[in-house]
């Protein structure tokens, strides 16, 4: 059975339940009716989460003008999701439950090889496996095992710039799928304050130098910056 999931016009969660024995299956679309609104810079996207709590394992986070087609799938029989409306930008979705043995093979298509974090900040690093149920993602970190979740995502804070390797890998039945990732390490320019973005499909950075008496601009922008 499918149901249809209508978010309300304030920011709200949702858990959605399926019976045991499956795993949930989303899928759901966002569109700007305003070409000149910037959903990811204004806070307005939708959080999604392996479990019935905030604190669950992190499918994705998705903002954009245009999201269309996507699949979600949990690894069990619940899905926390938090969705932050925005007059003018629409949010359509649908679930389903699947029983578990209705499997996807895993894969790491959508991962971007290269990936920005800002130097002494906490950053995160994102692995958008697919399939079905969620697999079980193992992220590396010179080759050792730092963290094996459903998680998309990793977080870390650079305070010093070494060589460092990371990577994340997914079990396939026709054997491993693994990404290697390379960091390129911002620096927020000073005198300002940045802060990094939600959104799971780009790492952005917005950059407020605003009462900061500034002569020319900053130099060294972040190039993270450069889709805001």
């Amino acid at each position: 059975m499918v149901v249809e999931v209508y978010p309300q016009q304030t920011a709200s969660t949702k858990i959605l339940n399926v019976p045991k024995g499956h795993y949930v299956e989303l899928n759901f679309t966002m569109q700007s009716d305003s070409f000149y609104l910037t959903p990811c810079l204004d806070g307005i996207y939708l959080e999604v989460r392996d479990g019935d709590k905030q604190s669950a394992n992190l499918l994705g986070i998705f903002c954009g003008n245009h999201v269309t087609g996507v699949t979600v799938r949990s690894s069990g029989h619940n899905m926390w999701l938090q969705f932050s409306p925005y007059r003018g930008y629409q949010f359509g979705a649908s679930y389903s439950g699947k029983a578990i043995n209705v499997t996807v093979a895993p894969s790491l298509d959508q991962v971007a090889k290269t990936q920005f974090v800002l130097y002494n900040h906490f950053s995160s690093l994102w692995c958008p496996a697919q399939g079905a149920p969620a697999p079980y993602i193992v992220w590396r970190k010179n080759d050792t095992v730092v963290q094996n979740s459903t998680s998309v995502r990793y977080e870390l804070e650079i305070t010093e710039e070494k060589n460092e390797k990371y990577s994340c890998e997914v079990h396939r039945p026709d054997g491993l799928d693994k990404k290697e990732i390379s960091l390129i390490v911002e620096r927020c320019p000073d005198p300002c304050r940045c802060t990094i973005l939600k959104g799971i499909m780009d790492m952005l950075i917005r950059i407020d130098c605003t009462r900061k008496q500034l002569r020319s601009i900053p130099q060294k922008v972040p190039l993270a910056t450069v889709k805001l």
